[in-house]
């Protein structure tokens, strides 16, 4: 898109300047930059396709942020449930809301979550009587 841009504005030039259409840009096409451009009207702003890279990484980076989040939660709530062997859905929920509090605000249904991964992978288990209460598997 950069190339495009440069290349629209004369800037840069293509192999053959008459025929050489600029939305045809092959990886191995070159481009020389003219060295006799003056213009001292006209902008050229590059910055344009960069935004759409940093909307990208942003995205990776948030998605990273939370795979982090749900691991921590799941570390957290096995600390809780090594100490306290069988605990309620409601007391785990406040007590991982309280161990986390200092590094982020965990959201409840990402806590629910890990929860039940942590069954899944057999490190927590429901009681038989009870649905909402926990038990740790060593």
């Amino acid at each position: 898109q950069v190339l495009q841009i440069l290349l629209k504005s004369k800037l840069l030039v293509g192999p053959n300047a008459e025929e050489f259409d600029e939305n045809q840009i092959e990886p191995t096409t070159t481009v020389n930059l003219f060295h006799g451009y003056k213009n001292k009207k006209l902008r050229v702003n590059i910055n344009i396709p960069m935004k759409t890279e940093q909307r990208q990484e942003m995205e990776m980076t948030h998605k990273h942020i939370e795979e982090d989040r749900k691991l921590l939660i799941q570390a957290a709530i096995v600390r809780i449930m090594k100490t306290r062997k069988q605990l309620k859905h409601q007391n785990l929920m406040t007590e991982v809301l309280n161990q986390l509090a200092t590094r982020f605000k965990p959201k409840v249904p990402v806590i629910k979550k890990c929860i039940d991964i942590l069954i899944e992978k057999e490190y927590l288990e429901r009681q038989d009587g009870q649905k909402d209460t926990y038990s740790y598997l060593a």
